[in-house]
């Protein structure tokens, strides 16, 4: 009996170190998202486009990536957009805007477990 014991607690300990060395080699990944326009000097009435580049670690996320982006003016939230995929992990936002002002672009993305919200200030002017 003292023998079983003592070949199943090896085996435990075996199964244990195994899975410890497996945790060990996976790194958790982080979500990254940069938020850009172009052009960087927003107008009335100029198209401006704007490009969220998302990452998951070092690899594009292009599929099952929720993104969104919500555009605030003067403070207040006039609501969000779906971007178009573009591939590559990017996703782009082409629109003018028609009253000068503060303004704020906000990219909600979620991916996997993780949400990330990057933000964009910016000024439109004559």
């Amino acid at each position: 009996m003292k023998s079983i014991i003592f070949i199943l607690s090896i085996f435990l300990l075996i199964g244990c170190s195994v899975s410890g060395n497996k945790q060990q080699l996976e790194q958790p990944k982080s979500l990254k998202v940069l938020l850009e326009s172009n052009p960087k000097k927003i107008k009335i009435n100029e198209a401006v486009a704007f490009t969220a580049e998302v990452k998951y670690g070092t690899e594009n996320v292009s599929k099952e990536a929720e993104v969104q982006f919500e555009i605030i003016e003067n403070g207040i939230s006039i609501g969000s957009v779906f971007p178009k995929n573009k591939g590559d992990g990017k996703y782009l936002l082409e629109t003018k805007f028609f009253d000068q002002g503060q303004k704020k672009v906000i990219a909600h993305v979620s991916y996997k477990t993780l949400h990330e919200m990057p933000e964009l200030s910016f000024q439109v002017s004559n």
